[in-house]
C-alpha cells in the first residue's frame, strides 16, 4: 500500500467533513436545538466516506451526546505464587521470580501479562459445533466456580460466534456503562472453554470533571485514521469507558478512564473511539 497517498486521502477527507460541519453549524448558529445527526448531507457524507475503506454501517447510530463523568480506575496487579498457579495448572508447578509464563504436562499455559492480563489455554481450538448458548452458560458457571473467580459486578458484553467456536465477553459496569478495561473472556468450541482472559479493576471513582461526548456520526470519522480497518460492517454502537493499553501498560495500576465510543464489527473485532486526541 502507498501510505502517503492513504493519508493523503484521509487528510482530504477530513477537509471536506470539517468544511461541511462549519457549514452547517454557521446555518444553523442560532439555532439551540441543532444536532448533527439532523444534518442529512453530514451524516451521508460519513458514510461515504467509510464506504472508500469498505465499511458498511448496519446498525442504528445514537443520536445523542452524554456529559459524563471522568474515572480514576485502581487495577489488580497480579501476584504471581503457588496458590495463583496451582488453581490453574495443578500441583507440581510453582512460581519462579520473574517468570510469567507457566506450563503443565497436559500442554496448558498460564501468562501474566503486563502484570494484570491473565491469559489461560487448556488447549487448541477444534473444529467443530460451537456450544450453544445455554451449554456456553453452564460452562461458564462450572469454570469460575471450579477456578474461584468472582464474576460480581460484571455482565455479559459481547457475543462473538463463528462457525466452530464463540467467545462471550463480561464487563465490569460503571452506571450501567460497561469499563471495557475490566473483562472476562471466555473461548469455547465443541468440547467446552479452551482459553480464558481476565484483567480486573478493583476501585473506581469519578473525578469531579466531567466532559461532553461528541455524537457518535462525527465520532465514526475516526475509523478513518486506522490502517487496520477496512472491509467491515459495523454492527453495534455504544457508549463505554475506555482507556488506551498502550506500550507503557505494564507500568500502570492506576489511570484515568475516559468515555469513548464502542463500533463493533460483524467479524467479532472492536474498536474504542476517543472523545478527543
Amino acid at each position: 500500500m502507498d501510505w502517503n497517498k492513504s493519508n493523503t486521502i484521509l487528510i482530504i477527507a477530513f477537509v471536506i467533513l470539517n468544511i461541511i460541519l462549519l457549514a452547517s453549524y454557521f446555518s444553523n448558529a442560532y439555532t439551540e436545538d441543532y444536532n448533527v445527526m439532523n444534518d442529512e448531507q453530514f451524516v451521508e457524507s460519513v458514510e461515504e466516506l467509510l464506504k472508500q475503506k469498505n465499511i458498511t454501517i448496519n446498525s442504528e447510530i445514537p443520536e445523542q451526546t452524554y456529559v459524563m463523568p471522568l474515572l480514576d480506575t485502581e487495577y489488580e496487579v497480579i501476584d504471581i505464587n503457588n496458590e495463583l498457579i496451582q488453581n490453574y495448572l495443578g500441583s507440581g508447578v510453582e512460581a519462579v521470580e520473574d517468570v510469567y509464563v507457566y506450563n503443565n504436562d497436559n500442554g496448558e499455559t498460564l501468562e501474566i501479562i503486563n502484570g494484570k492480563k491473565l491469559s489461560y489455554t487448556i488447549r487448541e481450538k477444534i473444529q467443530g459445533k460451537h456450544p450453544t448458548e445455554d451449554e456456553m452458560s453452564v460452562l461458564i458457571n462450572d469454570f469460575v466456580e471450579e477456578k474461584n473467580i468472582s464474576m460480581e459486578g460484571y455482565t455479559e458484553n459481547r457475543t462473538y460466534v463463528a462457525e466452530d467456536s464463540c467467545v462471550y465477553s463480561f464487563t465490569q459496569s460503571y452506571n450501567d456503562y460497561s469499563m471495557e478495561n475490566s473483562y472476562m473472556n471466555f473461548y469455547a468450541d465443541e468440547n467446552g472453554i479452551y482459553k480464558f482472559e481476565m484483567q480486573r479493576i478493583n476501585h473506581v471513582k469519578e473525578i469531579t470533571e466531567k466532559v461532553r461526548t461528541v455524537t457518535a456520526v462525527e465520532a465514526l470519522m475516526r475509523l478513518l485514521t486506522y490502517d487496520d480497518v477496512s472491509d467491515k460492517e459495523i454492527i453495534k454502537i455504544e457508549m463505554t469507558y475506555y482507556s488506551t493499553e498502550d506500550e507503557n501498560w505494564q507500568y500502570i495500576a492506576r489511570i484515568n478512564s475516559d468515555p469513548a465510543w464502542k463500533v463493533i464489527f460483524s467479524d467479532g473485532t472492536q474498536k474504542h473511539l476517543p472523545n478527543a486526541d
